[in-house]
């Protein structure tokens, strides 16, 4: 065995060169200390142990399965159709409302168990992730699970807090059979004519409708009024089912909104009472899912399009947010025959000649109608008055016209002081409308118009029918004074008769004059009333409003 080191002098023990200290050793080259010294062994690779005596389910919670196994099968294959699953449960609550007991209850138990699911199914695969690049594996797919756990992370806890636990106290309210959102009110009138429903379209409500329609009680229905902010999707077409196997005709007394709109456009005929309005929005699911959502909106225009929505409106009403609302313009209804057209003159419709007629179907007709629905607010009870007036008429044999005629008299004994507590402007477009009238009469029926005898209404044109019906709407609607106007005084009659002549004092006063009073003076000759209005815009504007007031003023 050969010694690594060269061999040492020998030096004698008894010289002086042994107590001299040991010379320093010569350096050893740098090629032989790197060979001097062993390679260090290589690490060996970690080799992943597999544990069989443990379970499925706690191998991925360890991360001990591979990474395709622990992301692909469990989490893609069986969390995310599950996860998909019950949220879609969560929507089609909120949109359709169908067994909704059943599915709250479904919702508390799974819930849970869904969430289990998806923190066992994220936490093993984010494992198997981290053990798959500890053993230098592919840096990309590594990453790319890790970020697409991240992000179903954060829509599992965006679900939670948005989703589940805002809700949570309505789908145990419901789980109880209790509708958080409430029950619509069912009211149906003394004299069984007309059924009422207000508030939110809640569970049972269809069943509830299908019911009240196919009783007894009902046989005698003429209407359903509606009235209510909308609710239950589901539950309103139930309702509209109801509405067509029955043929029962629709009325929106007030706001119709979402899906009490389905309610309405059901109904066959369908009207839209002066105060009612109908509201249309997209549908909402309650959860934030776009899919979802869309899917919900597709019902929802399927639906509206079998009920006779065209698909302007269709698409408006997709396009307005669950939170807004859209009132469509009356006007816009009436151009798509979505309600009946609202009648141009004072006129409202009769039941046919030879049909017995009752009071309330003449009330519910002028009710109905907007320029006499605006006097009785202005006039309470003027409406009563008014179809006992045409009952009468009807009863006794009269036609159409005469009947219409007999509606006249109750509305001009309101007539002068409408005239006298309006404003200056829309008194003044009366006048014009008047002396058009005028005009248009020969000198016959010219004096009886200004005498006050009604039945010549009935021969003047139908636009100037219409037009007068619109002033007298107006005029009701506006705001009462706060005072008369006083009789005139001895200076404004001294202006009056130095500026347009005395004639023009009271010479529009009998206008809407009582029939009954035939001892009345007649009025002058058309001719000077003709030519007194056309003075008038000559005026100054102070003496022309003056003048326009003692128009209507009776005589002293």
């Amino acid at each position: 065995m050969t010694n690594a080191r060269p061999p040492r002098p020998y030096v004698d023990p008894t010289s002086a060169a042994a107590d001299a200290p040991p010379a320093a050793p010569e350096p050893t080259p740098s090629w032989q200390q790197a060979a001097a010294h062993p390679r260090a062994a290589a690490r060996p690779r970690p080799v992943r142990r597999e544990t069989p005596q443990t379970g499925y389910f706690t191998r991925h919670w360890r991360g001990e399965l591979s990474l395709a196994r622990s992301y692909w099968v469990n989490n893609m294959l069986l969390a995310t159709p599950l996860a998909f699953g019950l949220t879609g449960l969560m929507s089609w609550i909120g949109a359709k409302g169908d067994s909704l007991q059943i599915s709250a209850i479904t919702v508390l138990v799974g819930m849970p168990l869904l969430l289990a699911l998806d923190v066992w199914c994220m936490v093993g695969a984010w494992r198997a992730a981290t053990n798959y690049l500890r053993e230098h594996g592919s840096l990309l797919w590594g990453w790319l699970a890790r970020f697409a756990l991240a992000l179903g992370a954060l829509q599992l806890l965006a679900s939670v807090l948005f989703g589940l636990l805002p809700n949570l106290g309505e789908y145990w309210q419901m789980a109880r059979g209790i509708d958080p959102l409430g029950q619509a009110k069912f009211v149906l009138s003394p004299d069984g004519r007309s059924l009422r429903m207000e508030g939110v379209i809640g569970m049972g409500d269809g069943e509830r409708l299908r019911a009240l329609l196919a009783s007894d009680a009902a046989r005698g229905l003429k209407r359903v009024e509606l009235e209510s902010p909308g609710g239950r999707v589901r539950e309103a077409e139930r309702m509209a089912d109801a509405m067509k196997r029955h043929g029962q005709a629709a009325r929106a007394v007030g706001t119709c909104a979402s899906a009490c709109t389905l309610v309405f456009l059901a109904g066959n005929p369908r009207h839209l009472s002066p105060e009612g309005q109908l509201g249309f929005h997209r549908a909402s699911t309650g959860t934030y899912n776009p899919v979802f959502e869309e899917l919900a909106n597709q019902q929802l225009a399927k639906t509206y399009r079998e009920l006779g929505l065209p698909q302007s409106m269709i698409d408006k009403t997709l396009d307005t947010p669950a939170r807004s609302m859209w009132f469509v313009p009356r006007a816009d209804l009436q151009a798509h025959a979505l309600i009946a057209p609202s009648p141009q003159t004072l006129a409202v419709p009769l039941p046919p000649t030879g049909e017995a007629a009752a009071l309330a179907d003449i009330e519910d007709a002028l009710r109905l109608h907007p320029v006499w629905s605006a006097v009785e607010r202005r006039y309470p009870e003027i409406i009563t008055a008014v179809a006992q007036r045409m009952l009468d008429a009807r009863t006794a044999g009269a036609g159409d016209e005469v009947v219409q005629l007999a509606a006249l008299a109750p509305l001009a004994k309101q007539m002068p002081d409408l005239l006298n507590s309006t404003d200056p402007q829309l008194r003044r477009r009366y006048l014009q409308l008047v002396s058009e009238q005028l005009k248009t009469l020969g000198a016959p029926m010219c004096r009886a118009l200004l005498d006050g005898q009604l039945a010549v209404r009935g021969a003047l044109p139908v636009e100037l029918q219409a037009r007068e019906a619109q002033w007298v709407m107006e005029a009701a609607n506006g705001t009462p004074p706060r005072w008369l106007p006083k009789p005139p005084t001895a200076i404004e009659i001294e202006v009056l008769d130095r500026t347009v002549g005395r004639a023009a004092l009271g010479l529009l006063s009998r206008l809407w004059a009582d029939p009954q009073d035939a001892s009345a003076p007649t009025t002058g000759n058309c001719d000077g009333a003709n030519g007194l209005l056309s003075r008038l815009a000559a005026q100054p504007p102070a003496r022309r409003q003056l003048a326009e007031r003692l128009l209507f003023q009776p005589k002293l």
